[in-house]
């Protein structure tokens, strides 16, 4: 067990009569680990991060969760009853549900159980329970002198509804003139990028964009980093966990605050493909983007597969099929629940353009960039109007 969940726990323990505690047993994992093969290590660390997650969203903060080496052990801080017996419950349903979409993970069941312990039963029953608390390290290992390829911006996100500013874009651009990357100053241009080395370059940026919010946490405010990571390496399925498990190893307040934005998807993505990445993202994070083209044809791709925003850049001078290519756009998140936002917002007419649509979020250089992220703040169309150039 690590440091961090031995401290919290005799910190629970030292204060307690009675532990509340709720048990998931993950069954079938021998007959899964023969039909996986060699996938076996990276179906089990998919299966167990996206079921502490699944966890994490219904517990509260102070509630402590541990693994172990078939499973969970959930002690309560403050629930009890009927009411810790529900959650157990309604937590076991949602794993079930998520275990029946995933390949060879659909064969595992969930075992659960609530009851209510001595301090004495917990101490034998946490003896028996073979934990398997992971170490959780703060660096992230990406290859030689890759984060060093690139600065990072904060672009304000307006919401239009709310005149406001509480979120940013977290925008990657070239810090020196080599490739894979473009020119100095400019936006990295990353679509050629094997999986590997994507990767690299998504880890990097995510751990620095973190480091900055943390900060901003520990000062004693927040705002939500809206960090981009590339379809190159999200699709597959190697690369992909260990993305996520560079997401699941940040602190639950620091992961809820991130939000990941998908970045260039080919234009007709394999169904079955894109469906596992959303699903398996959409565990991880607290808000799920997709950046695509205003004119990408397959918008039915997205309607019923959860994403909470999907955006584009805004065209600089709007054509007649440009105005056509957004109205289709903008249908097409509504018939999805989906939100709509646009990048590029940069001068007068562009932000008068892009806030005639019923678009929610906008960013560009109308709304500015900073260096490190910042508190929410109000921000008036009047203001935005006077600024755009």
């Amino acid at each position: 067990m690590n440091d961090d969940v031995m401290i919290q726990l005799k910190r629970h323990l030292a204060s307690a009569e009675q532990i509340d505690v709720s048990r998931y047993q993950f069954v079938n994992m021998e007959r899964v680990r023969e039909a996986a093969g060699p996938r076996w290590p990276e179906l089990r660390e998919r299966a167990f991060i996206a079921s502490r997650s699944i966890m994490e969203r219904h517990v509260a903060e102070d509630d402590l969760i541990i693994q172990c080496e078939s499973g969970y052990l959930v002690i309560f801080k403050a629930l009890s009853g009927r009411q810790a017996q529900a959650l157990t419950n309604k937590v076991r349903l949602e794993l079930e549900e998520f275990f029946l979409g995933e390949a060879f993970i659909n064969q595992l069941g969930v075992e659960a159980k609530c009851e209510q312990l001595s301090v004495e039963e917990f101490a034998a029953t946490l003896a028996s329970a073979d934990v398997d608390e992971p170490r959780r390290a703060r660096t992230v290992e990406t290859e030689p002198d890759q984060n060093k390829a690139f600065s990072l911006y904060y672009q304000p996100v307006w919401d239009k509804n709310r005149e406001a500013v509480a979120s940013y874009f977290v925008r990657a651009v070239s810090a020196e003139i080599d490739q894979p990357f473009q020119s100095r100053n400019t936006d990295l241009m990353l679509t050629d990028l094997k999986p590997d080395a994507r990767l690299a370059v998504d880890r990097a940026v995510l751990s620095e964009a973190t480091d900055a919010l943390s900060d901003l946490v520990n000062s004693g405010s927040r705002c939500a980093l809206i960090v981009p990571a590339g379809y190159t390496s999200l699709s597959n399925a190697r690369t992909r966990s260990q993305y996520v498990t560079a997401l699941a190893a940040l602190p639950a307040n620091i992961r809820q605050l991130v939000w990941i934005q998908i970045k260039d998807a080919p234009a007709d993505p394999p169904p079955n493909i894109l469906d596992e990445t959303l699903r398996i993202l959409h565990a991880q994070t607290g808000k799920l983007f997709v950046h695509v083209r205003t004119d990408w044809p397959y918008w039915s791709r997205f309607e019923h597969s959860g994403v909470d925003a999907i955006g584009a850049d805004f065209p600089e001078r709007p054509t007649d099929a440009d105005r056509l290519d957004i109205e289709r756009l903008m249908a097409s998140a509504k018939r999805g629940n989906a939100l709509v936002y646009f990048n590029r917002v940069d001068a007068w007419e562009t932000f008068r353009a892009a806030t005639q649509t019923q678009a929610h979020f906008f960013s560009g250089r109308a709304m500015g960039q900073l260096p490190h992220p910042a508190p929410p703040y109000r921000l008036s169309r009047a203001r935005l109007l006077s600024n755009a150039r």
